[in-house]
């Protein structure tokens, strides 16, 4: 018995386990994984699945180990990134057994597939053909067919093949229905059948295939639109036609297309582009990034260059019940986007005298110039508000004159520094501000902001109305300049700051309430149909937080609210520009920069010149290098030459240019051949130098005069430079001409500028047959150029396949089996030489055309966007390199990061890696640089194509790896035999603009450091590798973890804490009073640039004492300069970051480490130039050159601010690196602008049109005396104390940091001038810093130089009966936060 009951119980077992396997065999539920399958694509499958026993699943690349737990894998191999141990796990996988299906595979490798081909068909046509019926029967045919599953296997259907063109809705009975339509006239039919054709109505066309639309659809037609939905690759222009759509909205992940684009212009309608965020929502609200790599490039960069505005993130990703992901729209956002798409379209219909317009203007604290980067701003802001007017808006009470207007906007549209306490307190009685009670500011704040957003601003700043621009009675003030329905504002201060200039990580603090106010008060008190900001640039793109794709909590999502907003940006800083389109959603409206001009300094240089040629002439006839077999007239003509060289050094000393050069003074030792020639090619660049004329006025075209020597800055080099590469080409060129900038300007540059002037006079002559005898070809090499040309331009790879239609694999094998003609580098150089001429000469006359019209188009084009039109797009930069920015009047776009550095780019980077190296070389004995410091600035990035990444890469011996769409996603080690030197460490600081625009390439460089330092088997020493111990070590001796040391020693790439776009230290550079030893703002710099941004993991972490590690063994500081706008001097970024980092390296290593430019300025010759050098090039040709001076008083106040500003930074790059500033620069400034060297009126002219520019220029120069950086003598002190304290008593204090906020500066000017004189200076400082005290206000007004060391037991609530009131924190936050000017 009881072995009976044992039998059957084994038989049970046996029969339960066997149930059990049939069960799982033939009956459990199928298990189905998908790999980077878009998440509308996935969300259509999981709507699409109702049988139970089918679970989906999404796979990442990090969970292939689970690859055997399914029982079949969909692979989406377009743009799959997987590492060769993922793609072992997935080839694994198969050949297990486990179904896989691959499509799409962009890399050959990742096309894993062991299906029959019976069974790759028709999952084929079931994936392609799409739609919920086709879905559910994909997933019963996997169940049934290829998982062989009996229980709940229904029969899959056939496959109901879909048009590919079609319009879509969903049901309105039953909205899971899915409706599609071939036609127009189908569709529009059934909208009239279900009362969704609204008559007279804007139309809509919504695009793209990203996120599920039907929220947004519904939600426009709610608001009274007529949608039309398409889906469509083949035949969209032809639906845009027949539909005549008033805008379209682009669900985008790529472009539309050149056609399209040609449409929207013909047409005239807009092109929006909400953004798909491939994440859960909470994950992106958390998201300092908000959207990186290729995501970030499809779905707003490349989108961009079809026009398309508004990057405004609309749908993200949520979770079902199954745990697969949807992507709709977020309810909140969704309200926000259709208010924005009508408040746009209204501005088709509402009548211009109805439109109200709002125009924020930047400007100088106290009585300091209106400015934008090049423009001349009150002239310009003046014929904007004329035009306005001529075009019917209400503008009333303009007055006669942009002098009028600016007086107008400094009485009641100032900006104060926090300390000028007397200035605002007397501008809220005199100033006519809008005033803003409580209750209003509450209602918009409740409108405007989530409630935790707003208890930010509370922390920050503590209640309404806060401590700056108030009444007595609790109201809040907004400076304005008010003309009828058009309202002028100013930029207020965006931040907060106090003493220490320190940023304090982990936080980002709210924009004080009067910034908010401005703005809430612009959106619902003034009722702003549209808003403009006026010229490069303010401070709303630069508000925390989030890079792009912002969400409610981010601070400019919340200030533009639904305002059509319109930016006016200089064409040349496109890098900045994409913040503004980005992060505050403007759609761009570029400007043209001054006009260029030659230095006309040649004459100055005449004799130095003359006996340069002197000395070539008897270098030529010398046998000086074999004195062996010299004769003797070999040696008196050795004795000649050394005379001649004594002659060039008497002549170059006498002009100091053996400073600007490294070159020593002493008269009776002669000069080397190199050394004359570094003086030959010295003198020879400032003759030909670029410098900018007078400041653009928008709205007014080029003197004539300066329109053709823009043209002659635009056209001669290119074509002088082309020919000298085809006669190297021939062997025409001997290495005199390469290495004589004088031979080059003799035997090209002229006959170039001849040629020129020939065509601007006569553009008719134009001809190929001109083109062919210019570069000395023939016809047929002429078409080999474009043949050629053609050829490297051509789509290849996967781009080339998608192009031809997409339709398989076939397409593909075939291209690739082309037989296409290969080119030798010689071939290519040669066309691209011919091509670069002919593409010059023949654009001349259209260049002319485009800078004489772009002054008007610019205007139209401003008014056609407030009347709802599409603004042109159009790349940016200097026209100079790049002429294919004009005209102007349109709205700039950037490049592809993903596709960077491109190949033109690797070869520049090559080029000046080694340029650098060599100059090193020459500089210090033949020995290497250990490590090599690089900037990265975003207007470079794009212009160059990153050839800054580029150098870096090179140094390290890593090169990029470009995969079939031509983007760089992998990067291999240079071989050392190949590289032939050793692999050089680089740290890395990037701007903000830089890291938003490009956070994959930080990644890439990251990698390369980690690849570099772990290079085996080199030929000779790795550098990167003893950089990395040394960085451990110095980490291990303050105190970190082994652990720790070893994982932040190949830390490389560092910016700006909490997301910052600046190093925060200009302030404090120019606050000269808080500092006293140099090692303190290299405390601050190490401080705010040291936010780690190397990789996903770590971004943004600041982590102590990491950027100082990574500055150890740091030899040189490398910036580039793209632009022949702006340079060291002209621009007050360059000392922040340049300066910046070499003092922050100067006080880590205890060297002062060398310093060159990149210099990317034209595109034919780059090359490395040593910072001093560049100075002295910049400082002779404008702020030293009469013909530059007497260019730019041409123009108004911001002319004047601009020659205030070089000084101001002259100032800066005297704290920041010392040795590039002599004595001798601040004695010609003081020379030229005090004593009025050229007899120019100079005086005269700052007080006509901007005295608080001069206040500025004395108040900097006297600081820097004050210092101890410039010993100048008492006469030059009393003269120079003379001058400032007669313009501050005369027309009131300016009134900036210089001149009311440096306590110990404005002792020592006192105590230089006579009793009377200094009587009255403090008098008109005190009226500006000190409130007047009336009723119950009295006080203690505390200024900042009084709390500079607070005591160590000060609380943080200070009682009302120990100091009788409240003490007001006065700040430096205008000229900390806001002090943006011009390019990065």
């Amino acid at each position: 018995m009881k072995k009976k009951t044992l039998i059957i119980g084994g038989c049970l077992v046996l029969l339960l386990l066997g149930g059990i396997g049939v069960w799982n065999k033939l009956c459990s539920t199928t298990k189905v994984a998908f790999i980077n399958f878009q998440t509308l694509q996935m969300g259509s499958l999981s709507k699409a699945n109702d049988n139970s026993f089918i679970k989906l699943s999404e796979l990442s690349p990090e969970e292939f180990d689970r690859l055997t737990d399914y029982d079949m894998v969909f692979v989406n191999g377009m743009g799959l990134r997987i590492v060769e141990e993922q793609r072992m796990q997935l080839q694994q996988a198969a050949d297990k057994g486990i179904p896989i299906y691959t499509s799409m595979a962009t890399n050959p490798a990742n096309n894993i597939c062991n299906l029959d081909s019976t069974r790759q068909k028709q999952i084929r046509a079931y994936l392609s053909n799409g739609g919920k019926r086709n879905y559910r029967s994909l997933l019963s045919y996997i169940r049934k067919e290829i998982d062989g599953k009996l229980i709940s296997s229904p029969e899959p259907e056939k496959v109901i093949e879909k048009a590919s063109d079609i319009l879509y809705h969903a049901g309105v009975k039953n909205p899971e229905e899915e409706m599609e339509f071939v036609t127009v006239s189908e569709y529009e039919k059934f909208l009239h059948e279900n009362g969704l054709y609204k008559e007279g109505a804007h139309k809509i066309v919504v695009t793209g295939q990203m996120a599920d639309a039907t929220d947004l659809i519904a939600a426009l037609e709610k608001t009274g639109y007529t949608v039309y939905p398409v889906s469509s690759m083949r035949r969209f222009q032809t639906f845009l036609e027949e539909i005549n759509p008033d805008a379209v909205i682009n669900m985008a992940h790529g472009r539309l297309g050149d056609q399209v684009v040609d449409y929207l212009t013909a047409k005239n309608i807009l092109l929006f582009s909400p953004l798909t965020i491939n994440s859960l929502v909470e994950e992106w609200e958390n998201d300092p990034m908000g959207m990186n790599g290729g995501f970030l490039s499809q779905s707003v960069v490349t989108p961009e260059i079809d026009g398309a505005i508004r990057p405004f993130a609309l749908f993200a990703q949520y979770t079902d019940n199954e745990g697969i992901r949807h992507s709709f729209a977020i309810p909140e956002r969704l309200e926000t986007f259709v208010k924005t798409v009508d408040n746009y379209l209204s501005l088709k219909e509402k009548p211009n005298s109805e439109k109200r317009v709002a125009i924020y203007y930047y400007k100088g604290a106290g009585q300091n110039a209106l400015t934008a980067g090049g423009m001349e701003v009150a002239p310009s802001l003046f014929n904007l508000l004329t035009r306005l007017k001529q075009e019917g808006y209400k503008v009333e009470g303009l007055p006669a004159n942009s002098k009028e207007l600016e007086r107008m906007i400094q009485a009641q549209g100032a900006v104060f520094g926090a300390y000028a306490e007397g200035a605002f307190s007397e501008f809220m009685k005199t100033g006519k501000p809008a005033l803003i009670s409580k209750e209003e500011y509450e209602t918009w704040i409740k409108q405007s902001l989530r409630p935790e957003k707003y208890a930010e601003v509370v922390a920050a700043n503590g209640e309404f109305p806060g401590e700056y621009m108030t009444t007595p009675d609790g109201k809040l003030g907004v400076a304005h300049v008010q003309f009828g329905n058009v309202v002028l504002l100013p930029q207020n201060a965006a931040g907060k700051g106090d003493n220490s200039f320190k940023v304090v990580h982990g936080t980002n603090a709210a924009p004080p309430h009067t910034y908010i106010a401005s703005y809430l008060w612009m959106q619902h008190g003034f009722k702003a149909d549209a808003l403009i900001h006026f010229g490069t640039h303010g401070s709303l793109e630069f508000t925390p937080k989030k890079q792009v794709a912002l969400c409610s909590n981010d601070w400019p999502d919340r200030l533009v609210g639904t305002v059509p907003h319109f930016y006016i940006y200089s064409i040349g800083n496109v890098g900045e520009a994409m913040m503004a389109k980005r992060r505050s959603y403007a759609t761009l409206q570029s400007y043209l920069p001054p006009p260029f001009m030659e230095s006309s300094v040649r004459g100055i240089y005449r004799e130095l010149n003359e006996k340069i040629k002197i000395y070539n002439n008897k270098l030529g006839n010398c046998n000086c290098n074999d004195p062996e077999h010299a004769t003797p007239k070999d040696t008196r003509t050795t004795e000649d030459l050394q005379r001649a060289s004594l002659a060039v050094k008497a002549a170059t000393v006498k002009l100091g240019i053996h400073r600007e050069l490294g070159l020593d003074s002493l008269l009776n030792v002669p000069y080397t051949e190199e050394d004359i020639l570094r003086i030959e090619n010295f003198a020879e660049e400032l003759a030909t130098e670029k410098i900018t004329g007078q400041l653009y006025t928008m709205g007014v075209p080029y003197e004539a005069e300066r329109i053709t020597s823009s043209l002659y800055a635009m056209a001669t080099e290119p074509i002088a430079y082309s020919l000298l590469a085809l006669d190297k080409l021939r062997g025409k060129a001997d290495e005199r001409t390469r290495k004589h900038r004088t031979l080059f300007t003799q035997q090209y540059l002229n006959p170039a500028h001849e040629l020129v002037t020939r065509v601007i006079a006569n553009p008719s002559i134009v001809s190929n047959e001109l083109i062919c005898r210019t570069a000395g070809i023939t016809p047929q090499e002429l078409e080999t150029a474009h043949a050629i040309d053609a050829e490297r331009n051509a789509p290849k790879g996967m781009m080339a396949m998608m192009m031809a239609g997409g339709k398989g694999s076939s397409k593909m094998n075939a291209s690739r089996g082309k037989n296409k003609k290969e080119y030798s580098k010689e071939e290519v150089e040669k066309a691209l030489a011919i091509l670069e001429v002919e593409r010059t000469v023949k654009n001349v006359g259209n260049y002319k055309n485009e800078l004489q019209m772009s002054p008007e188009k610019e205007l139209r084009s401003i008014i056609n966007s407030l009347n709802g039109g599409y603004t042109i797009p159009s790349p940016g930069g200097d026209p100079i390199a790049n002429p294919n920015t004009l005209p102007t009047g349109r709205n700039l776009y950037a490049i592809n990061a993903e596709a960077t550095p491109s190949e033109s780019a690797w070869e520049k980077g090559i080029q000046l890696a080694n340029q650098t190296i060599n100059e090193y070389r020459r500089r210090h004995n033949d020995s290497i640089p250990r490590k090599v410091s690089y900037t990265l600035w975003s207007s470079e990035f794009i212009e160059t194509g990153g050839a800054t990444i580029a150098q870096v890469l090179y140094m390290l011996g890593v090169e990029p790896i470009r995969d079939a769409f031509g983007r760089v996603s992998d990067l291999r080690l240079i071989p050392s035999a190949e590289l032939g030197r050793p692999r050089i460490d680089v740290v890395v600081q990037t701007s903000g603009q830089l890291r938003d625009l490009a956070a994959s390439r930080l990644f890439l460089i990251n990698r390369a450091v980690e690849m570099a330092a772990n290079a085996k088997g080199d030929n000779y020493e790795n550098l990167v590798a003893a950089s990395v111990v040394e960085a451990e070590r110095t980490l291990t001796d303050k105190g970190l973890s082994p652990k720790d040391a070893r994982e932040m020693s190949t830390f490389r790439v560092f910016g700006g804490v909490n997301g910052g776009y600046g190093t925060g230290i200009q302030g404090m550079v120019q606050a000269g009073d808080r500092w006293e030893n140099e090692s303190e703002i290299a405390d601050v710099y190490l401080n705010n640039m040291g936010a780690y941004y190397g990789n996903e993991k770590n971004w943004e972490a600041f982590r102590q004492f990491a950027f100082e590690a990574a500055l150890t063994r740091t030899d040189v500081v490398i910036q580039p300069r793209q632009s022949n706008t702006w340079g060291a001097l002209s621009l007050d970024h360059v000392y922040e970051f340049m300066g910046g980092m070499n003092l922050a390296v100067r006080n880590v290593t205890g060297k002062d480490p060398d310093a060159y430019f990149s210099d990317y300025r034209n595109r034919n010759n780059m090359r490395v130039q040593e910072l001093k050098e560049s100075i002295g090039i910049e400082s002779r040709t404008t702020i030293l050159n009469p013909a530059y001076i007497k260019e730019k008083m041409k123009g108004e106040s911001s002319s004047a601010s601009g020659f205030a500003e070089i000084v101001t930074n002259t100032y800066g790059w005297n704290v920041m690196k010392p040795a590039v500033i002599d004595k001798e620069l601040w004695e010609d400034i003081y020379d030229v602008y005090v004593n009025d060297r050229f007899q120019l009126g100079v005086k005269e002219y700052f007080e006509k049109q901007n005295p608080a520019a001069l206040e500025e220029m004395s108040a900097v120069m006297l600081e820097t005396i004050r210092k101890g950086m410039w010993k100048a003598s008492e006469a030059q002190i009393t003269e120079l104390t003379k001058l400032h304290t007669e313009l501050v008593n005369k027309y009131r204090p300016s009134c900036s940091g210089f001149v009311c906020d440096n306590a110990k500066l404005r002792e020592f000017i006192a105590s230089k001038a006579d009793a009377p004189t200094a009587s009255q200076y403090k008098k008109n400082i005190a009226t500006i810093r000190e409130a007047q005290v009336d009723g119950d206000n009295k006080g203690v007004v505390m200024k900042k130089e009084e709390m500079n060391q607070p005591t160590e037991g000060q609380t943080n609530t200070l009682s009302n009966i120990a100091v009788g009131v409240a003490v007001v924190l006065v700040v430096l936050a205008l000229v900390i936060f806001i002090r943006r000017r011009k390019k990065i």
